[in-house]
């Protein structure tokens, strides 16, 4: 799926990545009140992503081992444990967590984009075939496209009266990251999806695993909010992350069971 050349350097930066990612992880359980820089609201949430991270980190070790021992097909998961750290680091390094660890949230956000950037110029769409079960197009793109238009919703809902007090809101950059990137990359997913364009099968795995990677982080951060910070519980924003993380994770198997890679000629 990606050209032999830049696999060697697509795999050390994300074993950089990794690395940095768990070193992250790491710093946050050694240094005191590592949060202490993000919102009181906010703080559960930072939990819950190192909660999430920390496997993620070792699982992309263990897809760069088998990759090194030509696993084509799983580029694909590489691709969304990717996005998920680009998503994840982003919100770190663009929100100014400051704490002793911010290198290397920085250094986990360029490893990873430069790696995405040589991934996206290297791949190859047209090497993805549908196998004998053909993968649920139909079904991943109606569940992204609810995804687009509740979030959509809910976040321009948030940011209506934010823009009219003149305020900015704290944790601002989820909207920066959702509505110019992450959600639009979703909503064209869909729609290439629903098409059967090729390049929808390409996208599609490596966003329903970063959804539901992200999905799954943000429904613990709202369960750590009222189980251990003594916050409210919010059965709505519960059952909206569970739908956005459980969702997709249940069709991430069939999806990749309906997808082959073609034989290099």
């Amino acid at each position: 799926m990606t050209a032999p050349a830049v696999a060697p350097t697509l795999l050390r930066l994300s074993d950089a990545a990794a690395v940095l990612t768990l070193a992250a992880v790491g710093a946050a359980l050694i240094l005191p009140d590592p949060y202490a820089a993000v919102p009181d609201h906010l703080r559960p949430g930072a939990w819950s992503q190192d909660t999430i991270s920390a496997p993620a980190a070792l699982a992309l070790l263990t897809v760069n081992a088998r990759l090194r021992r030509g696993w084509v097909k799983g580029w694909l998961i590489w691709a969304g444990l990717i996005g998920y750290l680009i998503y994840a680091y982003g919100l770190y390094s663009f929100d100014r967590v400051m704490n002793p660890a911010y290198p290397l949230y920085l250094g986990v956000l360029a490893t990873s984009v430069f790696a995405a950037v040589l991934f996206v110029r290297a791949v190859e769409p047209a090497a993805l075939i549908a196998g004998p079960h053909p993968p649920p197009r139909r079904a991943v793109a109606g569940l992204f496209g609810l995804l687009v238009m509740i979030f959509v919703g809910l976040w321009l809902s948030m940011l209506a009266p934010a823009m009219a007090a003149r305020e900015p809101l704290p944790g601002q950059t989820i909207f920066v990251l959702d509505l110019a990137f992450a959600l639009p990359l979703t909503g064209l997913t869909a729609v290439l999806l629903w098409r059967c364009h090729p390049v929808g099968d390409l996208l599609a795995f490596p966003m329903l695993m970063k959804v539901a990677v992200l999905g799954v982080s943000v429904f613990l951060g709202t369960f750590y909010t009222w189980a251990f910070f003594a916050g409210p519980f919010m059965p709505f924003d519960l059952a909206l992350y569970a739908l956005m993380g459980f969702g997709p994770a249940a069709l991430i198997w069939p999806f990749w069971r309906g997808l082959n890679v073609a034989e290099a000629p």
